[in-house]
């Protein structure tokens, strides 16, 4: 058990001053730990548990190398799982959200109402969550419909913005019931 009395301070210089203190190395990617601060830590401990300590909310956590010989620790990467389950969750919740918005506004008019005409759209929505530009990859056969569409989608709002790592444009395919039966709109103008 060692004394440590370390501030919380930039990772990297906090690591250094583990092992001034501590007698034993942190090996690390520079890169890692650019821009993370270390948590203070304070008590007589012994080194892992110190550095430990000092990893705590820092999205690292450190392993013994070779305690035998080295005595060094090896910096590691806390496994990320459920977050990037959760950004994929988020993702799929405003892909799912920018459909029903697109087809709600299709629907309303009689002339863009989905279900017997086939178009590809793409989509690009600002960080606000309206749609900044819609264009067509493929026509729906008819210049009145694909203007009218375009002119339906000019500004639709998200009812949130979208997830930070949303990838741009979204893409859309229209297609015939007869091809992919699905929801048809519920009363069209």
């Amino acid at each position: 058990m060692l004394d440590f009395d370390l501030p919380a301070q930039p990772l990297a210089a906090a690591l250094a001053q583990f092992g001034a203190a501590s007698g034993r190395s942190v090996m690390f990617i520079d890169d890692w730990v650019t821009g993370r601060t270390s948590a203070p830590v304070r008590g007589r401990l012994t080194p892992h548990a110190a550095l430990q300590a000092l990893l705590a909310g820092t999205g690292f956590t450190a392993d013994d190398v070779d305690t035998q010989l080295s005595g060094a620790f090896i910096l590691k990467r806390v496994a990320a799982a459920p977050r990037v389950a959760s950004a994929a969750a988020a993702r799929r919740s405003y892909d799912a959200l920018v459909q029903a918005r697109v087809w709600e506004a299709l629907c309303a008019d009689r002339r863009t109402a989905p279900g017997h005409y086939r178009s590809i759209l793409q989509l690009r929505v600002a960080a606000s969550g309206r749609i900044s530009q819609a264009s067509l990859v493929s026509s729906s056969g008819d210049a009145q419909r694909d203007a009218a569409m375009l002119a339906a989608l000019a500004d639709l709002q998200m009812d949130r913005p979208p997830p930070a790592d949303l990838a741009l444009p979204l893409t859309l395919a229209i297609l015939p019931h007869d091809v992919l039966p699905g929801p048809r709109c519920a009363a069209v103008h």
